[in-house]
């Protein structure tokens, strides 16, 4: 199973109002939110069952959300409005957290080797290494938070 790192300014686009703290709520109360994420300029590699990771970017940068491929990667209208085509994948969000409660990259610069202050765009998948790196982290800090484990 390989893992990748999807990516969300908020600078550039939010969700509707409210909609992410539904998300909080649902995934706190053990119930997956299934949605599509662009996956930036990746068109392929992407399989039902891999992991995905949430990575907020511009300020509160960090890990916010986590949950599993469960589709392959499609195409639709660019999420920008400006009638472009990118691609997506479905993602069931099992983790979304509080922009406050972030995985933050401070500590993914520490603890995981990647590239976490050059992340461009989504779709960036990790070696197996910082992927099984960045599940211990991620779990810990769920567990620190007082999440149940999954």
């Amino acid at each position: 199973m390989a893992a990748f790192v999807l990516t969300w300014n908020p600078a550039r686009w939010d969700f509707a109002a409210g909609e992410y703290e539904d998300w909080i709520a649902k995934t706190r109360a053990g119930v997956n939110v299934d949605g599509g994420w662009s996956t930036g300029i990746r068109s392929r590699g992407i399989e039902v069952g891999d992991r995905a990771f949430l990575l907020r970017q511009h300020f509160d940068r960090g890990i916010v959300a986590s949950g599993t491929f469960s589709s392959e990667i499609w195409e639709d209208e660019h999420w920008d409005g400006s009638g472009r085509v990118t691609t997506f994948a479905d993602v069931s969000w099992d983790t979304a957290l509080d922009p406050a409660e972030r995985l933050p990259v401070e500590v993914l610069n520490r603890e995981v080797q990647a590239y976490w202050d050059r992340m461009q765009g989504s779709g960036v998948k990790l070696t197996d290494h910082a992927a099984d790196r960045l599940e211990e982290i991620w779990a810990d800090h769920r567990r620190a938070l007082g999440l149940p484990s999954r």
